[in-house]
């Protein structure tokens, strides 16, 4: 939460460095099925959603100037705390997309939660109706803390697809808070009063180590591993057990009519440990993570809430409860920090992806460092995180008695799985409150980030904590100045390109690009709130199947170049990953870039070529792992199974052979084991030599049969 804030809460002979020879082979077809649930998005049928990534997002509201209140006195926020759902359990009405917040701005004299709605991936929304617990609680006029939830599965009466609203409610005065739950079963058209959670004391925040506060706060919702209905939220009520305060749940076996005994999630008894904000998904193996912030962390004096996740068998279990659990940090030790949300997606990788996303960005030492992009791991949890760029941008600094933008927002994702959604609150330079946006990245698309682009000697490389992968190419401001992607497609035809830029200049800026040396266009950057904030445009381009250039020259003005992805709205595009071994540190790579049937597999370290980045494809009993460069398979050649074969590449032949099982290990380390063979890949001998084979042999379990799946600039 914020620190001052209304709310709680042998080796061949090498290619040069970065060539990269000969075109992606064109692979055959191959009949994808379900690996460890990462496939789910393919058993929902929708239409591709497209996403609305440029104009920051797409508006849901904004307050008029001189509407809003601030309760506690200095700058009026206008709206906080969005929050979104994309409907999956709905039939005819899945894909719809449902948006509420805490809307500081009274109707008849009240709070109310709106409910806004669109149809068209989020591109125009609607208001539909406003929830208005006053008419439930005549002395309850203050609202906050919604939180939106679809029912995935029937339970304790209630069916899949109704739609829960959570939130607390308080009086006037803020002198009792109290989380309540309303129901929909038409889609959000219209609301009921379901039941109460939990009571509390006054809704103040006093994050001090001698407070005698006694609120409740934050609720939020999920299925638990035993089918019932689990509230999560924050309770200030266990001082007299040294805890500050906990994260906790009170579950149903009866729909949400009625709440049993509350237990705890974390509630650390050292006095000063402030867990809040929990949210919990559902990962593919059963468990259940959870994400929330810690007040007085990294100290009582730097209180920059970093967040933090536990993991449950069940969603019920979070032994031990007096545990804050595991920071939420990059390799580098960069976190976030303040107000997460958390979401397991269906795409991304072998295992889908956790995403969280939270206000800001923190640098290794627990500062408060911008925040413009989401938190993602690959691994289940384990591991080091990596970013992915968010849709939507904000002020993320602001912190101290401002409108809070970028405060307690929220992720979902389509119905196909590849489109995710962010709702946020924004600031707004004109009115001075904060409006609610939501925008939109694919999440199958294929990442590639100008510093490792070609660049003229003109440009410069910028480091900046917010660039995806920690850097961008600035001084683009020459006629001879250029910034060159090679990018490798499956097959010939039209993409959309998304690039993410910063103009600060306060006007409208353009870039010429040029697609495999052909004519020039010009790409438009409207302006940014400055140089570092950044934002989206998209341009479609007709690409090659194989490797492609799209060269970014000087036009007007000025803007800097973070990264560009490419995808194809109406096909989705493998995940692409290179894979490090976890003994040498160096990466699985087809030897000398070869095209050729046949050629060795082994490792090298960083040379920038796209023989060392492979594309992830589920099949039915495991992954496929085509070579970028190469446009072919992994496999075990012949089929063999025998200890010390040397890994290779084929062209696609439907045997098992080409096929790998993965497994995940403590610290986000996987094994991928050949589905003819039954064995590992390893590096072999343990060596750490440039150039040392790949092979298979028994598993045995040691760091050289163990990797690491990386996709945070790898190209």
């Amino acid at each position: 939460m914020l620190p001052s804030r209304t709310m709680s809460g042998s080796s061949p002979r090498r290619r040069p460095r970065g060539t990269r020879p000969g075109a992606l082979r064109l692979r055959a077809l191959v009949t994808a099925g379900a690996v460890a649930g990462a496939l789910i998005a393919a058993t929902l049928t929708a239409t591709p959603a497209s996403a609305v990534t440029t104009g920051n997002g797409s508006l849901v509201y904004s307050p008029a100037a001189g509407t809003s209140f601030n309760p506690e006195g200095g700058r009026p926020a206008g709206t906080t705390y969005a929050k979104n759902i994309v409907l999956k359990n709905s039939g005819a009405a899945n894909g719809t997309q449902l948006v509420t917040y805490d809307q500081l701005v009274l109707v008849n004299g009240v709070q109310v939660y709106p409910i806004y709605r669109s149809t068209d991936n989020g591109t125009s929304w609607a208001h539909v109706t406003d929830i208005v617990p006053s008419n439930d609680f005549p002395t309850l006029t203050r609202t906050s803390q919604p939180f939106l939830f679809e029912v995935p599965q029937a339970t304790g009466g209630l069916p899949a697809g109704t739609l829960l609203l959570a939130g607390m409610i308080m009086p006037q005065d803020r002198s009792s808070s109290r989380l309540v739950v309303y129901k929909s079963s038409d889609q959000g058209s219209s609301w009921s009063y379901l039941s109460t959670i939990d009571t509390g004391g006054p809704a103040v925040y006093d994050p001090s180590p001698t407070s005698t506060t006694s609120t409740v706060w934050e609720p939020s919702l999920a299925i638990d591993g035993q089918g019932g209905l689990a509230a999560y939220f924050s309770d200030e009520r266990q001082k007299s057990s040294g805890v500050l305060q906990a994260v906790a749940y009170r579950r149903s076996t009866d729909g949400g009519a009625t709440w049993g005994a509350e237990s705890n999630v974390s509630a650390p008894n050292n006095q000063s440990d402030r867990p809040g904000m929990i949210t919990v998904t559902k990962l593919p193996d059963g468990r259940y993570l959870a994400t929330f912030e810690v007040v007085n962390r990294p100290s009582q004096t730097n209180n920059t809430a970093p967040v933090y996740f536990k993991t449950s068998p069940d969603g019920l279990n979070w032994s031990p409860t007096t545990s804050i659990g595991t920071q939420i940090t990059l390799a580098n030790g960069r976190g976030i920090g303040s107000s997460p949300y958390v979401k397991w997606v269906p795409t991304g990788g072998p295992k889908g992806m956790v995403i969280v996303a939270s206000k800001w960005a923190l640098t290794a030492s627990g500062a408060i460092d911008g925040g413009q992009d989401f938190y993602v791991n690959y691994n289940l949890g384990d591991g080091p995180w990596e970013r992915l760029p968010m849709a939507v941008t904000y002020d993320a600094a602001d912190n101290q008695g401002g409108t809070f933008s970028g405060f307690a927002q929220s992720i979902d994702y389509s119905v196909d799985g590849r489109t995710l959604y962010q709702a946020t609150n924004v600031e707004n330079l004109t009115t001075t409150y904060n409006d609610i946006r939501v925008g939109s990245i694919p999440l199958d698309a294929q990442q590639y980030e100008a510093e490792k682009a070609v660049r003229t000697s003109d440009t410069s490389l910028v480091t900046d904590g917010n660039a995806s992968n920690g850097s961008k190419v600035g001084n683009i401001n020459n006629a001879t100045s250029s910034v060159t992607f090679t990018v490798h497609v499956p097959a010939a035809g039209s993409y959309t390109v998304n690039v993410r830029y910063d103009n600060g200049t306060g006007a409208t800026s353009t870039h010429n690009v040029s697609v495999n040396g052909g004519t020039a266009s010009t790409l438009s950057y409207p302006a940014t709130v400055n140089w570092g904030r950044y934002g989206w445009v998209q341009k479609t381009v007709t690409l090659n199947a194989g490797a492609n250039t799209i060269a970014f020259t000087k036009g007007t003005s000025y803007a800097e170049l973070d990264a560009i992805q490419l995808y194809q709205p109406a096909t989705a595009l493998d995940p692409q990953f290179r894979i490090t071994n976890r003994n040498s540190g160096k990466y699985l790579e087809i030897a000398g870039a070869s095209l050729a049937d046949g050629a060795g597999a082994g490792q090298w370290g960083d040379t920038g070529n796209a023989c060392q980045v492979w594309n992830i494809h589920p099949v039915s009993n495991g992954l496929q792992l085509f070579n970028v460069n190469s446009g072919k398979l992994l496999e075990i050649p012949g089929a063999q199974t025998a200890d010390g074969v040397r890994a290779g590449q084929w062209g696609p032949t439907g045997n098992l052979t080409q096929v790998w099982a993965p497994t995940i290990g403590t610290g986000g380390w996987w094994t991928l084991t050949n589905a003819n063979s039954g064995k590992p890949i390893e590096i072999a001998g343990a060596s750490t030599a440039d150039g040392a084979y790949a092979q298979q042999r028994t598993a045995d379990g040691t760091p050289t049969q163990q990797w690491r799946l990386i996709r945070e600039g790898i190209q």
